[in-house]
């Protein structure tokens, strides 16, 4: 009975991991204003507030990109406004917005990657002992040995993003949201779950089309 309680730890232990694995980014905060009664925005400039210029460039492409659909658009700030750091003036910003016939304006802010450490629990692991006969009693007990390992520190990834949306009739925001993305492995990536969570959101609270 005991070695049957340890592989069902060990088992249930490993389906946890995979499933939090498979939920690599996840909505920890969001808001949107109770009183906004509409209409649901259709075309959204994207703002990537990101330090490298390459980076934001790619951000905002393939998050435009994925926010055009049906009759949804999305289109990348930096066509528009190439430098944000001489770009901070209202009016420039404004005429940008003007320009692109954009209703809505979504401020994307990434903090940098941040280092965490944790300690992983220790596992027993059975391992099936090949090249042995026994009888037919006692053979479940007997077919694996129980493999120890001890837990140990591993260093995790974690990326936080604001999002913002602001109506551009109003000028004021109607949502916003927190998410975290952990040990991410590409910018594609963390974009796709973005566009479920944010975009989702966005849209069941009725702000976007």
């Amino acid at each position: 009975m005991k070695y049957k309680h340890i592989l069902f730890v060990s088992r249930l232990s490993a389906l946890l991991f995979l499933l939090t694995a498979c939920r690599s980014t996840l909505l920890v905060e969001r808001w949107n204003d109770p009183d906004y009664s509409g209409p649901a925005l259709k075309k959204i400039l994207v703002i990537g507030v990101i330090k490298s210029d390459e980076r934001r460039r790619a951000f905002e492409n393939e998050f435009a990109l994925l926010i055009t659909e049906g009759n949804r658009k999305g289109i990348a700030s930096h066509k528009l406004l190439p430098n944000l750091e001489k770009s901070d003036n209202k009016a420039q910003v404004l005429a940008a917005v003007e320009k692109a016939g954009a209703d809505g304006v979504m401020i994307v802010t990434t903090h940098g990657l941040i280092n965490q450490q944790r300690v992983t629990r220790p596992t027993f692991d059975p391992v099936p002992n090949a090249g042995r006969s026994y009888g037919m009693y006692g053979y479940y007990n007997r077919s694996h040995s129980i493999i120890y390992n001890p837990g140990h520190t591993v260093t995790d990834t974690l990326l936080r993003i604001d999002t913002k949306l602001f109506n551009v009739a109003s000028e004021k925001m109607i949502w916003s949201g927190k998410t975290e993305s952990f040990n991410p492995t590409s910018s594609a990536e963390v974009i796709a779950e973005l566009e479920k969570l944010v975009i989702r959101d966005m849209r069941s609270s009725g702000v976007l089309e």
